[in-house]
């Protein structure tokens, strides 16, 4: 059984059906952290209270970009590389509806101009955004 530090809160979030699956919490964080490939958070008991640190894995520094020199398809990946850290070969052809040989090539710009890299090998490749530290 969970022990509860707050027995008046979680009595009111229960019957408020607010809170669910009690004590199960921190293994969910961590399940979901390894789904989405996210560095584990931090966990830290200190007097009166309890921290959880999320390590932010997008902290870089994100190149400058001639977005005049891209088309439009270029653009939208980068964005979504912004929001997910990274893209594949398959979620470029999904995001901007493309054949296989025009994802490549616009893929292969990207790298050529130094503003994504890639990474993996094999069917787990996938492309990050370029960064000073790669040089």
């Amino acid at each position: 059984m969970p022990l509860s530090r707050n027995k008046t809160i979680i009595e009111v979030l229960g019957k408020l059906g607010i809170m669910d699956k009690r004590g199960t919490g921190f293994l969910r964080i961590r399940e979901a952290m390894k789904k989405w490939d996210l560095p584990q958070p931090e966990f830290e008991e200190k007097t009166g209270y309890f921290v959880i640190k999320f390590v932010n894995p997008a902290i870089q520094k994100i190149p400058e970009i001639d977005e005049s020199k891209l088309n439009e398809r270029q653009m939208k990946a980068l964005e979504y590389i912004k929001v997910y850290g990274k893209i594949t070969s398959m979620d470029y052809r999904k995001l901007c509806l493309v054949v296989k040989d025009t994802a490549n090539r616009d893929l292969v710009d990207l790298i050529k101009k130094r503003i994504i890299k890639k990474e993996g090998i094999g069917r787990a490749v996938f492309y990050r955004l370029f960064n000073e530290a790669d040089k």
